[in-house]
């Protein structure tokens, strides 16, 4: 006569096995979350920006490789000299006005900065602009950088308008009466970092 457990099916046993497969469960959901956590944040993770600290709200990450920079020696070593880079990206890519994608790109202080290739208020290339320090209107943080052409003045950082640096002079004058715009648009400006000796830029 054959004996048989009745405790396989008690109702302890079936309390200790559901505990077991709902901890399973809770493993895998927790490891399913960490797994896409990470995959959000591919991308971001690794890379050195540039340009000193971070300020304000975050930016969407969405960095690219810069065509026209092939290492971080490309960068610009002088201080206060602007650089155009080409980037073809087709974000900033304009057929009429800028059909390579061009950017700005400076070094000051020792962080490098990008902005808009020209200025929104007059329209005219910033490879002439410069850049100064930073000032109350930045919070003694940002350098600021202005045009060349109609001293249009912004945070080089933010790109946020802001007073004019120094008056326009008459050429300077007569520029901006026929070019600038009455009110003032933000500077565009972009993140650059570094990973693996690769420089990416943050495009919008």
């Amino acid at each position: 006569m054959i004996a048989y457990r009745s405790d396989a099916f008690s109702p302890s046993s079936f309390g200790t096995r559901r505990d077991t497969m709902t901890c399973m469960a809770k493993g895998r959901r927790s490891s399913l979350r960490k797994t896409i956590q990470g995959k959000s944040s591919e991308g971001g993770g690794g890379i050195n920006q540039l340009g000193g600290p971070q300020s304000g709200a975050a930016k969407k990450t969405n960095w690219v490789p810069v065509s026209g920079i092939s290492s971080m020696n490309d960068l610009p070593q002088e201080e206060n000299s602007v650089k155009v880079v080409d980037t073809m990206a087709k974000v900033l890519t304009n057929i009429a006005t800028n059909p390579t994608g061009a950017v700005s790109v400076v070094n000051f202080a020792g962080n490098t900065y990008c902005f808009s290739s020209s200025c929104p208020s007059c329209k005219f290339p910033m490879i002439k602009a410069t850049v100064l320090p930073p000032n109350e209107e930045t919070e003694d943080k940002n350098p600021r950088v202005t045009c060349d052409f109609c001293k249009a003045t912004y945070n080089i950082k933010t790109g946020a308008v802001l007073k004019e640096s120094s008056p326009t002079g008459l050429v300077g004058g007569i520029v901006k009466g026929l070019f600038s715009a009455k009110e003032k648009e933000p500077l565009p400006t972009y993140d650059l970092g570094e990973k693996n000796g690769q420089v990416l830029i943050n495009l919008p």
